[in-house]
């Protein structure tokens, strides 16, 4: 049996930026129209910046992400349905901490079309009581069984741990506070938030970018602008919390979800291209370290990665494994073990050479379609940066030394720079996991 041969890689492939025609609207709205050849297809994005410290924001946002489509002044949810499926388009919303987001597909002739239906939503939608209280029981019910699931739980307390009281600190709003919400509240909601002030509308496909821009500007530049400024989120913390790691117990549980987090670097930070190197090479693609050990190696569990999370207010790095009971604690060693051996070894020239081909060729698939283009560029411009960005990035990968990833290991990847959480059977699993020091049971 002869050994199988692996190609060479090949050249890094050239991230070129597209021509993008830009308008800025008076009302504060940012208007962006890009060519793309193919398919005869539209993409729309708009983006609206959402973040607030006021109690209760999350809940009341994910809420009116699920009924903004239900219904405006002029059309109920049965006619906006219909005139969506009539283009042959999609258009949906969704929000997290900082953006109310809306994603639409079109035929490219008919974009204008889909235009004007998201133009009478965000100017018009009234939250018929009725459709908010239908759906506010259904999305409450989601909420709850979701946070019946390990991973979800996880996520929550880790979230918690490491913010704190800042609005990140809650991943999730509760079913009772979903519950708690009117639709007068949704209206109110609206009327304050969902204005242009610092918006991004994009539109991404076979469509002349000078048209496109017209189009949008004349159905959004007398969009009323909100006249109070848009709130800013306070930075993330600098440093994951200091003392214990929490246990949460999970009686009767099986697995144990296992997670590792703290403080990121932005991708506008002169040294993020290293850290984005180190990450990988630790956990953040199938042949990192992390892979290499729990998975092929140990067997301890079958997905375990590593990625960094960004937001406006900052970023964070998280590391996740799920793993039977019986090896909470064995697993938990070996993923403090490689974050070691990455604060304290620089990676080979190989290692190096094939995370940087990685980090290049994903980049260039993040804007290769026309959903992930206008995707990308919605969110680069709702944190200050552009598509050069993205064009730029394969030359500051190229410049990282391996001193530059043993640099932000010591910095920013040692074990004791980060935070743990546990979420399994603390009946089974406290014991062997007070080796790595005191632990809270919550």
């Amino acid at each position: 049996m002869t050994a199988s041969v692996v190609p060479a890689l090949r050249p890094w492939p050239e991230i070129t930026s597209p021509d993008v025609t830009e308008v800025r609207c008076a009302n504060g709205l940012r208007l962006l129209a890009l060519h793309r050849p193919g398919a005869p297809l539209a993409e729309i994005r708009l983006s609206v910046p959402f973040g607030s410290m006021a109690p209760g924001h999350l809940a009341r946002a994910w809420l009116l992400s699920e009924t903004v489509l239900a219904g405006t002044a002029a059309t109920g949810r049965i006619g906006l349905a219909e005139r969506i499926g009539e283009l042959g388009a999609s258009l949906r919303a969704e929000v997290d901490h900082d953006r109310l987001l809306f994603s639409g597909t079109v035929l490219a002739d008919r974009f204008e079309d889909l235009l004007a239906v998201l133009a009478e939503v965000v100017r018009e939608a009234t939250y018929p009581d009725r459709e908010v209280l239908a759906e506010r029981g259904r999305l409450a019910s989601r909420l709850t069984a979701a946070r019946s699931q390990a991973a979800i739980r996880a996520r929550e307390i880790l979230h918690r741990h490491l913010y704190g009281d800042h609005p990140y600190g809650a991943s999730i709003p509760t079913g009772a506070e979903v519950d708690a919400i009117s639709a007068e509240q949704l209206r109110a909601l609206h009327a304050e938030r969902v204005v242009p002030d610092h918006a991004v509308l994009v539109v991404v496909g076979l469509v002349d970018p000078d048209r496109a821009v017209t189009a949008m500007h004349r159905h959004f530049a007398d969009w009323r602008p909100g006249g109070l400024p848009v709130p800013d989120l306070p930075p993330l913390p600098d440093e994951a919390p200091a003392g214990a790691s929490r246990l949460f117990h999970r009686p009767g549980s099986v697995q144990s979800s296992i997670r590792i987090g703290g403080p990121a670097l932005r991708r506008d930070d002169p040294l993020f291209p290293a850290l984005h190197l180190a990450n990988l090479i630790y956990g953040g693609y199938f042949s990192s370290r992390l892979v290499a050990n729990i998975r092929e190696d140990k067997g301890y569990t079958y997905t375990p990665r590593s990625r960094i999370m960004h937001s406006s207010a900052g970023s964070t790095l998280v590391i996740e494994a799920d793993v039977a009971t019986d090896v909470t604690a064995p697993a938990l060693l070996e993923m403090w073990y490689e974050l070691g051996r990455l604060s304290t070894l620089r990676p080979s020239a190989q290692e190096l050479r094939d995370v940087r081909q990685f980090a290049a060729g994903n980049l260039a698939m993040s804007i290769a379609t026309r959903s992930g283009l206008a995707t990308t560029l919605v969110t680069l411009l709702g944190v200050g940066l552009d598509l050069d960005w993205i064009r730029r990035s394969p030359d500051l990968l190229a410049e990282v030394t391996a001193s530059d990833i043993y640099h932000v290991g010591v910095h920013l990847l040692a074990p004791k720079l980060l935070a743990a959480v546990v979420i399994g059977d603390a009946t089974k699993c406290e014991e062997p996991l007070q080796a790595f020091g005191p632990w809270v049971v919550e």
